[in-house]
């Protein structure tokens, strides 16, 4: 059974001189191309022979190929000269041939002739022009989409994620392939000589391909990382199995009633015509990291007092679910509060509070609930919904406490 190896290109797709020349160093070595892609190319071991190798782009445009009777025409073409088609390579056709064969074609010029006009740089609009264009619309595009963002949708992550500097700069990175390739064509197109034995092993051509292999995973990175905690956290948590210690506020000590015991679960209701109850689990956690708020961590609680009913006749029950925010160095958390309650499904009466140990502090009182947030530089403890009667105010050590907690994480 024939064994198969795989190897990283040394090289971009569109350095097809250094490409060639691996390709036939390793056939020397006894492993002959069998498949490749922009990334690895798979080789069978073999007689140690070596071929020779040319790479052709696929057809004019940099974003187009030959149809498949166009490819069989050209390969049956090159076949007759000597050269067989041994597989495709990102935007190129690979073909090999045996040492001494001669070049399907005579000379650069008889090269740069299969290639139509419009790749030759005499037109008003041809490929180069097309991409610088549509670059500097997409570069526009961005820096407009990313001014018109809000700080809230900058912590809750409630817009596109390609929508700022970061993810600009990457697609303007990772651009650089599609550019190569273009220019390479131009330039076979223009009847410049290429196909000359190349150092594969040179630094520069080593360094410009892990470059782009960087951004490429920089991309996927950035698009994966923010989510990857949810497929966690979309089904919560229990607070027992979190190993990390959590900078916890007590729901116990806020009601600070000797009879106060905590709940597994509680019954939450809707405000609407008919009033629904439906019983909710307590004591999780959840994560929802964006790019606006790298640390997000959040948690409920739940308990009730014995013999003590709320104003609807039902036994006293208290919630508390706390949120934990880091937001990013170039967001005001003081904002970030303002356009959350002003896009609130209810109105809340604000009070800032004085005299607190925090930068900044906010009372909001809703119709059924609390809020109370907290600022201690870029972090931000959110006590997002209190359903009970006790006196938020009155705890600013356990707040304090909490925040230092977090900010050394």
């Amino acid at each position: 059974m024939t064994k198969c190896k795989r190897r990283l290109l040394p090289a971009e797709p569109y350095e097809i001189d250094a490409l060639e020349s691996w390709f036939s160093d390793l056939s020397a070595e006894g492993l002959h191309v069998q498949k490749a892609n922009a990334l690895f190319a798979t080789f069978a071991e073999g007689e140690k022979k070596r071929l020779l190798f040319r790479m052709e782009p696929k057809q004019a445009g940099a974003l187009s190929a030959l149809d498949e009777s166009k490819a069989e025409e050209r390969n049956a073409q090159h076949k007759e000269k000597g050269w067989s088609f041994v597989c495709g390579l990102n935007r190129f056709y690979v073909y090999a041939a045996e040492e001494g064969t001669a070049d399907y074609f005579a000379t650069p010029e008889e090269e740069g002739a299969y290639y139509p006009d419009h790749l030759k740089g005499n037109k008003p609009l041809n490929n180069r022009y097309t991409e610088l264009l549509l670059t500097l619309l997409m570069i526009a595009g961005f820096i407009y989409i990313t001014l018109r963002l809000t700080t809230y949708e900058w912590v809750t992550g409630s817009t596109s994620p390609v929508c700022n500097p970061a993810f600009l700069l990457l697609v303007i990175f990772s651009g650089q392939r599609i550019r190569g390739a273009i220019k390479l064509q131009n330039s076979l197109a223009a009847g410049e000589p290429h196909h000359q034995p190349t150092n594969w092993q040179a630094p520069h051509l080593r360094w410009k391909h892990w470059l782009y292999q960087i951004w490429m995973l920089g991309i996927i990175a950035y698009f994966l990382l923010p989510f990857l905690p949810n497929v966690f956290s979309f089904s919560d948590r229990p607070i027992a199995e979190v190993k990390q210690p959590l900078p916890m506020i007590s729901l116990a000590e806020l009601e600070n009633d000797p009879d106060f015991y905590a709940v597994d679960s509680y019954y939450q209701r809707n405000d609407g015509p008919e009033i629904e109850w439906w019983e909710r689990a307590a004591n999780l956690v959840s994560s929802y990291p964006t790019f606006g708020s790298p640390v997000d961590l959040s948690y409920n609680q739940a308990g009730r007092i014995s013999d003590k009913t709320d104003d609807t006749g039902r036994p006293y029950e208290s919630v508390l679910w706390v949120e934990y925010r880091r937001l990013a160095p170039f967001l005001s958390p003081k904002e970030y509060i303002k356009e959350y309650l002003g896009r609130a499904y209810e109105t809340y009466e604000t009070t800032a509070l004085e005299d607190t140990p925090f930068d900044y502090a906010l009372l909001a009182k809703g119709k059924n609930h609390t809020k109370l947030y907290l600022v201690s530089g870029q972090t931000l403890l959110e006590l997002r919904y209190y359903y009970g009667d006790a006196d938020l105010t009155k705890h600013y050590d356990l707040y304090e406490k909490a925040l230092k907690e977090m900010q050394k994480k």
